[in-house]
């Protein structure tokens, strides 16, 4: 009888050794971020709030 911890998987589950399934997530649609640039990248000074 296997220990708790090493319990034996079945077989007919998957379980991340298959690599041709893949993940169907949703293309980010929305357009990044611009970088902020200069000085103000590498300050430790806080933005201002308005």
């Amino acid at each position: 009888m296997a220990k708790q911890g090493m319990r034996r998987p079945d077989p007919k589950e998957p379980h991340g050794t298959e690599g041709d399934h893949r993940m169907s997530i949703p293309k980010n649609e929305v357009p990044p971020v611009p970088e902020i640039q200069g000085k103000a990248k590498t300050k430790k000074v806080k933005a201002k709030k308005h």
